[in-house]
């Protein structure tokens, strides 16, 4: 099933994403689970530069198994998240291409 996971950066946001070992950990706990993410990447500020959130497209069973899968992110861990909001996704159209 698909489950859609929107979540802003909080107050320290910032200073997470500068932190270079918690961004690679992020990295790899997504490559590492690349079978369960249909989507993932950044939300930006509209300079398309600053980034202030983040987007999954999970297919995992239940959202239970969404909640456990984002709660484990090292990012998560670290305390970047702010107001998160997890959804179940009806996908009518997904291109399914690596984007740059």
């Amino acid at each position: 099933m698909p489950w859609l996971i929107v979540s802003n950066d909080n107050e320290n946001g910032p200073k997470i994403r500068a932190d270079q070992a918690v961004m690679d950990a992020h990295w790899q706990y997504e490559l590492a689970n690349r079978d369960k993410i249909l989507v993932a990447g950044s939300l930006r500020e509209d300079d398309g530069v600053t980034k202030n959130g983040s987007v999954l497209l999970l297919n995992v069973a239940t959202r239970t198994d969404a909640e456990a899968f984002f709660a484990n992110d090292p990012a998560t861990k670290a305390g970047m998240r702010g107001a998160t909001e997890i959804r179940w996704l009806n996908v009518a159209i997904l291109d399914t291409e690596e984007q740059p």
